[in-house]
């Protein structure tokens, strides 16, 4: 506890010092913390500071993504890498030890950094902000520390299915004095009802239909203007479909099945005023070596943004295994398998585009996909109607190019396990299975083909805590 109170009194960057100006995509100034709340505007510099920093390599830039976490799911062969003692589970030689404790220390002090944010929201009056920025901009940092606690509590303490127990401190204010650990069970709470007002906040901003739309169009775009806090990239911001999404995610942590459903089904339903899905799925039509992205990122609802991100991935050969038996027989018709991977199906490539066709979605680090709502949706809906489950699952897998529809699966658990399959395809290079494979405290498929059972394994330990 000595090292997270020292993050909390010392690097709280936006309350001492200087912050940086995130503006723009290429930070080129300083601004005074004394002067920074000035304006409006300085609450959105500082805001994209806490972006900055979710998007570095010990969070979301790769150790919550393709890196650590995406290396306990068993989504590569370890032969030689700097992963090797992670075929064991061997959480503390060759530098893992300190890997823990990094992300462990930076995702609190980027919670404490969205604490201090709120704090100084709540200093002003009701005509400092322009009409609908407060609410945003206060709906997307609650989202932003919802996310960080979620996933500290999914890194550090027991799934739900195994025990509800003394998980991790949890910080509304800025403080000296440690907090005691919180339940599993009331941190879920806790962060639900943080997501519910977030959404609340946001709604307004944006289901307006010209912000449906420019969602639909302009979410990823940069060739109008060369500001990251533009309105109309709000794919880049952890906005009000993000915030539906990681709802529905920490629902389906919790438990609460109709909660998960609602919410996963409210994003895969939206339309555009023109009666056109705000998400969808890249289509067959461009899935053509000469047009697609191999990110498929149409179906992208929330990604952060790292400059040299891909080429910072490509310094690594990322090599997989078992990819044959996890395609199965749509080995050839699955797009996933075609753009995500080389032909020979071993290396990850999902991240290696062409600027000159792709442009700066080649920056983009996925976080949220309408894919996993139509998982989280399938499962959430089994006990009750397990042939409208299977039916979701079948319409996703259709949208990826399978052709032949799974067929009636008999239980709960062999059809947990189409999902881990279908996971599997969809989300390598993402930091998903892991938590998957956790949640549902099923073993894991090795790089041999075996099954790891891990136990104890999947709580990482945090020795400067």
């Amino acid at each position: 506890m000595k090292k997270l109170c020292l993050i909390l009194a010392g690097l709280i960057v936006l309350l001492s010092g200087c912050v940086k100006d995130w503006l723009d995509l290429e930070p080129k100034s300083e601004v005074s913390a004394d002067v920074l709340f000035e304006t409006p505007e300085g609450f959105s510099i500082a805001l994209n500071g806490i972006y900055t920093s979710l998007s570095s390599t010990t969070l979301y830039g790769a150790e919550l993504t393709h890196g650590f976490v995406d290396v306990l799911g068993r989504c590569y062969d370890l032969k030689n890498t700097q992963y090797d003692p992670l075929k064991n589970y061997d959480y503390v030689s060759n530098g893992m030890e300190q890997r823990i404790n990094s992300i462990w220390a930076l995702a609190y002090s980027t919670i404490a950094n969205c604490n201090g944010l709120l704090e100084e929201m709540n200093k002003k009056d009701a005509t400092f902000f322009k009409p609908h920025e407060r609410a945003r901009l206060e709906g997307e940092v609650l989202s932003l520390r919802a996310m960080l606690y979620f996933d500290l509590l999914r890194l550090y303490a027991p799934a739900p299915a195994v025990q509800d127990a003394a998980a991790i401190p949890y910080y509304t204010e800025l403080t000296h004095v440690p907090r005691p650990e919180k339940r599993t069970s009331e941190i879920l709470q806790l962060l639900i009802a943080d997501l519910t007002r977030s959404k609340a906040l946001q709604k307004e901003f944006d289901t307006r239909p010209t912000a449906r739309r420019d969602f639909h169009e302009f979410r990823f775009r940069f060739n109008d203007d060369e500001t990251f806090f533009g309105y109309g990239k709000r794919g880049f911001r952890m906005g009000y479909f993000a915030t539906t999404a990681l709802l529905s995610r920490v629902a389906l942590y919790a438990g609460d099945d109709r909660l998960a459903y609602d919410n996963a089904m409210e994003v895969i339903n939206d339309k555009t005023a023109d009666n056109e899905a705000t998400i969808s799925f890249t289509p067959a039509t461009v899935i053509d070596v000469n047009v697609y992205d191999r990110l498929l990122s149409d179906d992208l609802i929330f990604a952060l943004y790292r400059i040299k991100f891909e080429e910072e991935f490509n310094k690594v050969i990322f090599l997989l295994p078992n990819t044959s038996p996890i395609f199965g027989s749509d080995l050839n018709s699955d797009y996933r398998k075609k753009c995500y991977l080389t032909a020979d199906g071993r290396q990850l490539m999902k991240f290696d585009m062409e600027q000159e066709r792709e442009g700066f979605i080649t920056s983009a680090i996925p976080l949220f996909r309408l894919s996993e709502l139509y998982h989280i949706a399938a499962e959430a809906l089994y006990d009750t109607d397990p042939e409208g489950a299977l039916a979701l699952l079948n319409t996703l897998r259709a949208k990826r190019g399978c052709t032949v529809p799974l067929s009636s699966i008999a239980s709960k658990s062999a059809f947990e396990d189409a999902i881990i399959n279908d996971a599997r395809r969809e989300f390598v290079g993402e930091g998903k299975l892991f938590f998957l494979y956790k949640r549902l405290n099923k073993t894991i498929l090795d790089e041999y083909g075996g099954n790891q059972a891990l136990t104890d394994k999947f709580v990482l330990p945090v020795t400067e805590r």
